[in-house]
């Protein structure tokens, strides 16, 4: 367990000896303050099993990871590595004129026996390494095989008796009733289809119009400084609503454009067209022969069109 830390006393506020100490030359005490955001701001013993920031402190970092073992014994010839004839041509014996003479020295002496000592240890750690994967492998079937029977079992297992006696009452003709398919089911893929194809073209018709409106807006569209500072001083400028005229009359700000909002009463003149403006009844008739010649012509041309 650690040792408590003292909590450090409060500091006076005026200068004293406390003050005059810590502008000293002479090296002081370290620092004790814990900030009230630390836990350890309140001494408490840690319990022998702790799992909390000092506990934590004390677990060495792991660096690094696991290698990737390699793949010895291979599914196409891995079977091979643990017979003779694989090992005479992975380590072959020496086959010089030079080697078969007796060795001339210790060292050479010692290097042949070196030598045969790897091949030996070569063939021995393969043979143990294919007897353990045999082993392994042999394991593993069973295990396979075993859950295989038991899921097998299981499935095919009867009705256990705790759970005859606490199902439900239901009758004999319940349990035997059949689920026929939809006789009409082909027909209603096939309206089904149809609706998906209409609403798919639907789709992709507004898209269309989409991009075409966005290409004909284009135009209109800001693309450097000076175009856009040129249109904040237009639309900014004290008399920009001046000279606009809605209805006959001058306005001085948009709350003005549009007039008084639309009642029951005049809508229902307009339908009726019994009005005795008739000014506004030419407006409105003109803005409804546009509006007929604009579907008109992006019914022909196949893409949207300016508004007029």
């Amino acid at each position: 367990m650690p040792p408590l830390l003292p909590r450090p006393a409060l500091l006076p506020r005026g200068g004293g000896p406390v003050s005059r100490a810590l502008f000293s030359s002479t090296a002081g005490r370290p620092s004790q303050r814990i900030p009230p955001e630390s836990p350890l701001f309140i001494n408490v013993p840690n319990p022998p099993q702790d799992q909390s920031i000092e506990a934590l402190r004390e677990l060495k970092p792991v660096k690094g990871h696991l290698p990737i073992p390699r793949q010895i014994f291979k599914k196409r010839d891995g079977h091979l590595k643990p017979q003779d004839e694989w090992f005479l041509r992975s380590a072959p014996e020496p086959s010089s004129e030079r080697s078969k003479q007796p060795p001339r020295s210790e060292v050479q002496a010692w290097k042949r026996k070196i030598a045969a000592s790897r091949r030996e240890n070569m063939r021995e750690g393969i043979r143990a390494l294919y007897s353990r994967k045999q082993l392994f492998d042999t394991r593993r079937l069973q295990r396979q095989t075993a859950r295989l029977a038991a899921n097998r079992a299981a499935a095919t297992a009867p009705e256990r008796e705790d759970d005859r006696l606490t199902r439900g009452s239901i009758n004999a003709g319940t349990l035997q009733t059949k689920v026929h398919p939809d006789p009409q089911r082909f027909e209603r893929a096939v309206e089904s289809r149809e609706r998906t194809e209409a609403i798919a073209a639907q789709k992709s018709d507004a898209r269309r119009d989409a991009i075409q409106e966005l290409y004909m807006r284009a135009r209109s569209f800001i693309i450097d400084e000076k175009h856009l500072e040129e249109e904040v001083d237009r639309l900014f400028a004290p008399d920009y609503w001046k000279g606009v005229a809605a209805a006959g009359t001058e306005i001085t700000n948009i709350w003005d454009k549009e007039g008084r909002p639309k009642t029951v009463a005049s809508m229902l003149n307009d339908v009726a067209r019994n009005t005795s403006q008739i000014v506004r009844n030419l407006e409105s008739e003109k803005t409804r022969t546009l509006k007929r010649q604009k579907e008109v012509a992006e019914e022909l041309t196949g893409g949207k069109l300016d508004e007029f």
